[in-house]
């Protein structure tokens, strides 16, 4: 007999609405963080916004943020690293 896997859905229902972030990088000049929910801190050397899943630390020289426009920020620069973190269900709130 064959056992059927128990599903729960308890506590999931805010990480299902959640979107998906999309991230192009350009060479090392551009990256574009698309559907991006709040832009936490962004100097010449680091860039660092919150999506539903992540946060997204990008790391360079030069760094200016622009284009936020439909929940999507662009980051010029000379970009050295990208750094993704998971934030955890609490954070997402």
């Amino acid at each position: 007999m064959r056992k059927i896997p128990f599903l729960s859905f308890f506590g999931m229902t805010k990480e299902l609405t959640t979107l998906s972030s999309y991230i192009s990088i350009t060479d090392d000049r551009a990256a574009v963080i698309e559907n991006c929910k709040q832009i936490v801190e962004c100097s010449e050397i680091m860039a660092k916004v919150l999506t539903g899943s992540f946060e997204i630390e990008i790391w360079g020289s030069g760094l200016t943020m622009s284009n936020f426009c439909s929940d999507s920020v662009e980051i010029r620069g000379k970009i050295e690293s990208v750094k993704l973190v998971s934030r955890s269900i609490r954070e997402r709130g």
